[in-house]
């Protein structure tokens, strides 16, 4: 038998000033190839016909075997390996993985398999269920592990996986298969984070910590809303459709690769539940790293 329980955050100095995230090293994988001959097996097609007939669902076989079929597992190591080789003074002591829509894989788990590939055993799990706003959650759920455990590097892995048994929601659906990977530094020890919020769009509290002054990166929801925010005139870059949880992120790359620096907000919008969320991460030294399938030059900027 055993117990957990939250970690207790340490009393906070008074007069402690809010730490800003820096984003030191980012990469993006999407696999170009084409999907392999679809192989039927009767076992794993009687598995989705029985795991979806309780809901009502009904296998699609057709579009599975038309699909790519890349697990959320081989997407997150691609992303990783895209990333570089990370030595144990670089490796992140916590990975937390985001998705929007669930592996159709069951016979593994993302966080396991991407932890065997780092030195140190970092604590690894993985946040789902939030729509867009899954990665973001995920790395305020990060970063305060990293305030109440003394960790300095965090690494966020979002996947969006195109492939699944049953029909979804267009506004939930990726319509292609992408993984991003951000590593972040975090030395502020028990300081409170500066520049994260998240919820209604009404609420005042939700844009606490907002910067007007800094560069705003869009996601798709955002971009198509009319949301009232502090700064929002001139995006330096808005998410594609069609990349639910990694959209942004991918956006925030390729602005990154335009030799945009300093702190920049990402920030997104979830009209299903009207809710934002925003972070401020400092990216005035982060490297953007190329990987197979990437459509950046992979030429990056250096450290």
């Amino acid at each position: 038998m055993f117990r957990t329980a939250a970690p207790v955050r340490r009393a906070e100095p008074d007069g402690t000033a809010p730490v800003l995230p820096r984003l030191v090293r980012a990469a993006r994988y999407a696999p170009g190839a084409a999907a392999a001959p679809y192989v039927p097996d009767p076992e794993l097609e009687a598995f989705y016909a029985e795991l979806g007939a309780p809901y009502g669902l009904r296998f699609d076989r057709d579009g599975f075997a038309a699909s790519a079929r890349r697990s959320s597992v081989e997407l997150a190591l691609g992303a990783l390996d895209a990333l570089g080789g990370l030595d144990a003074g670089q490796a992140p002591q916590l990975v937390v993985t985001a998705y929007a829509t669930p592996d159709f894989v069951h016979a593994e788990l993302v966080a396991s398999c991407v932890k065997g590939r780092l030195p140190g055993g970092p604590l690894a799990f993985a946040l789902s269920d939030q729509g867009p706003l899954t990665g973001f959650s995920a790395l305020r759920v990060a970063v305060e592990y990293a305030r109440r455990r003394d960790f300095t590097r965090v690494l966020l892995l979002t996947v969006d996986q195109s492939t699944q048994p049953f029909p979804v929601p267009d506004a939930a659906a990726a319509h292609t298969d992408c993984a991003v990977a951000l590593l972040v530094e975090w030395d502020g020890g028990g300081a409170p984070v500066r520049g994260m919020g998240q919820g209604p769009v009404a609420a005042p509290d939700t844009f606490a910590g907002w910067d007007p002054a800094v560069p705003v990166v869009a996601g798709a929801g955002l971009a198509e809303s009319a949301c009232q925010l502090p700064s929002y005139e001139a995006p330096v870059g808005v998410a594609a459709p069609g990349l639910p949880c990694t959209g942004v992120w991918t956006a925030l790359l390729e602005a990154v690769g335009r030799d945009v620096t300093g702190p920049v907000v990402v920030a997104d919008h979830d009209p299903g539940h009207g809710r934002l969320a925003h972070c401020t991460l400092d990216c005035s030294r982060t490297r953007v790293t190329g990987g197979k399938g990437n459509t950046d030059d992979g030429s990056g900027r250096g450290a």
